[in-house]
């Protein structure tokens, strides 16, 4: 679908949406009280709902409000966070903008364009397969668990243990990949994680309770 075939309501959400995070950003750079973040956010969010909702079957709407009531949790989730300083805070802003993402690609997933489909083909039309062609809200509780999962994983073994994992059950039990292509997925993954927060970021990824605990136990 090109830019000129495009709703007219979500041309103007989108317009809106990319200037909401425009003032975002520069109010997020400029160390304002979080508070203030709150508002552009929530025009973004409204904007997003606005530009989205067009491009949804009507059959879709639901599950799409309800994907969009887990990405305005996960928003209000981060701006809490933000109350937080220093170290205390980065393991639930990680686990925060991770939920925001994985809600905004399941949001994309039910849009009827090529961007849609092209997600739903690589992570999966959904886990359950009576609800390929109709998404339910049922649908979207599963996804909303399984982002649960991934939050209780992550504090046990970690984010280099959890995210191929993550990724080669999603891929396999969600879009019914091959077992070769779900192991690339998880691998890649887990390159891509490493190299961004490890190497390029020098940020120290949470490794887990568990693993932690071993290190502490058994070695002097």
């Amino acid at each position: 679908m090109s830019i000129q075939a495009l709703p007219r309501n979500t041309l103007v959400g989108g317009i809106t949406l990319i200037l909401a995070g425009a003032i975002f950003l520069g109010l997020h750079a400029q160390e304002v009280h979080q508070s203030l973040l709150a508002i552009p956010a929530f025009i973004g969010w409204a904007a997003a709902i606005y530009a989205t909702r067009p491009l949804v079957k009507d059959e879709n709407h639901t599950a799409l409000y309800f994907a969009f009531s887990i990405m305005a949790l996960m928003i209000v989730f981060l701006h809490e966070t933000y109350e937080y300083s220093g170290k205390l805070r980065l393991f639930p802003l990680m686990i925060g903008y991770a939920g925001v993402v994985l809600s905004g690609l399941d949001i994309l997933s039910l849009t009827d364009t090529r961007l849609g489909h092209a997600i739903t083909r690589i992570l999966g039309a959904a886990l359950d397969p009576d609800e390929i062609h109709v998404r339910k809200v049922t649908r979207e509780l599963i996804v909303f668990s399984a982002m649960a999962a991934v939050v209780l994983c992550i504090y046990l073994i970690g984010f280099l243990v959890t995210t191929p994992i993550f990724v080669f059950l999603w891929m396999r039990l969600g879009g019914k990949k091959s077992i070769k292509a779900c192991f690339y997925g998880g691998f890649f993954s887990l390159v891509f994680v490493y190299l961004l927060f490890e190497v390029i970021l020098r940020y120290e990824l949470y490794l887990g309770k568990i693993p932690l605990w071993a290190i502490d136990k058994f070695l002097p």
